[in-house]
C-alpha cells in the first residue's frame, strides 16, 4: 500500500500541481489544495474499485477540492462583507432607544410586566418564571407574549422605527402628539 502510494505522489505530484496552478493562482492555496487532495487519496484509496481509472478518479477528487476550495473562499469573502456591513452600523439610535425602552416596560401592567421582565431582561426559562410565580406555564407562555404585544404597540405609537433585517432600530422619530418620553 505504501509503495502504491508513494508511486502515485511520484508519478503525479507535478501533473495535479500545475493543474490546481492553472485554476488557482497563490500557489500556497494551491500546495495546500494538493496536499489536501493527497489526504483524501491516503484515505479514500481503498474505495477505488477499478485500478485502471486511477487517475481519472485522481483528477475529479483534485477538481471537487478545487470547487470547495472555491466555495470555502467565496463564502469568507461575503462574510468578511457582511462583517464590514454590520460594522458599520450607526448604533446611535439602539443606544437611545435602549435607554428609554425601561419607561415602557415599567408602563405595562404588573402580571406582563414581571413575566417580560424575568424572561427578556433577566433570561430565565419559561419553567423557572412559572415555578417563580406560582402560575402554570402556558400562563406565563401567554403574558410574555401579550406583554410584547403590548409593549410593541406602546412603543410604535409613540415612534415610528425603521429597522435593519436584524430587527436592530437604524432610526426612530417620535410621534409629538401620542408621545413624551423619546
Amino acid at each position: 500500500m505504501n509503495e502504491l502510494l508513494e508511486n502515485i505522489w511520484r508519478t503525479h505530484h507535478d501533473q495535479l500541481l500545475a493543474f490546481i496552478s492553472k485554476r488557482i493562482k497563490n500557489p500556497h492555496d494551491a500546495e495546500d489544495i494538493l496536499q489536501e487532495v493527497f489526504i483524501k487519496i491516503l484515505s479514500k484509496i481503498d474505495t477505488l474499485r477499478d485500478s485502471s481509472k486511477l487517475q481519472s478518479w485522481i483528477y475529479q477528487m483534485t477538481r471537487n477540492a478545487i470547487i470547495d476550495y472555491i466555495r470555502r473562499k467565496k463564502y469568507q469573502e461575503l462574510e468578511a462583507e457582511i462583517g464590514d456591513i454590520e460594522d458599520g452600523t450607526d448604533e446611535t439610535a439602539m443606544n437611545e432607544a435602549t435607554g428609554w425602552i425601561g419607561y415602557y416596560v415599567d408602563a405595562l401592567p404588573e402580571n406582563y410586566r414581571e413575566a417580560v421582565i424575568l424572561y427578556e431582561m433577566k433570561g430565565k426559562s419559561q419553567k423557572e418564571i412559572a415555578e417563580q410565580m406560582g402560575i402554570s406555564y402556558v400562563n406565563v407562555r401567554s403574558r410574555i407574549q401579550r406583554g410584547r404585544q403590548l409593549l410593541k404597540k406602546n412603543l410604535t405609537d409613540c415612534c415610528t422605527f425603521n429597522v435593519d433585517v436584524y430587527g436592530n432600530i437604524i432610526d426612530y422619530h417620535s410621534n409629538p402628539k401620542d408621545c413624551q418620553n423619546c
